[in-house]
């Protein structure tokens, strides 16, 4: 059920961040949406969460564009790639998630421009607590599995002690 659950998470979140990457990337598939995340990364990269650190502040448009390629990358590993790397897009589209929240916040937008960042970076961290889940309920090895097997098997055919206390 959990692999079901993981496949469907990582297909339909993999294809939105493309989509919405792509949507950061070029006006060809909405340039109304395009100009207004152009003027959104233009905000956003005032409140860039490392300036206090490192005293750099990005460039919007390369910014922008960072961010792009990230969504869009992470979101084909995500919906396509099998295997361990799937997870590393995972995390990292996570970090892009916590960091829209973080300059919603410093810009004092509101939930109404907050609240999608929030519902995918939710929708994200369920993805990875169920992969973590699944990954312990399986076997660590094919002896292991076969061990538990000739234990339950074993227990099955004992008759059972009484214990006398």
């Amino acid at each position: 059920m959990a692999s079901i659950v993981l496949r469907v998470l990582a297909l339909t979140l993999g294809l939105f961040f493309v989509f919405v990457g792509t949507i950061k990337l070029t006006p060809s598939v909405n340039t109304e949406i395009y100009k207004e995340m152009r003027k959104t990364f233009i905000r956003k990269s005032k409140v860039f969460p490392l300036v206090k650190q490192t005293g750099w502040k990005p460039n919007p448009h390369t910014y922008r564009k960072a961010v792009g390629t990230a969504e869009v990358v992470c979101g084909a590993v995500l919906a396509f790639v099998p295997g361990a790397l799937k997870e590393v897009g995972n995390v990292a589209l996570l970090g892009i998630m916590l960091n829209d929240i973080y300059a919603h916040y410093s810009l004092d937008e509101g939930l109404e421009k907050m609240s999608p960042s929030i519902v995918f970076a939710l929708l994200l961290s369920c993805r990875i607590i169920i992969y973590l889940q699944a990954l312990a309920a399986e076997p660590k090895s094919v002896f292991d599995k076969k061990q538990r097997l000739d234990t339950s098997a074993m227990d099955t055919n004992k008759p059972e002690e009484k214990k006398e206390l």
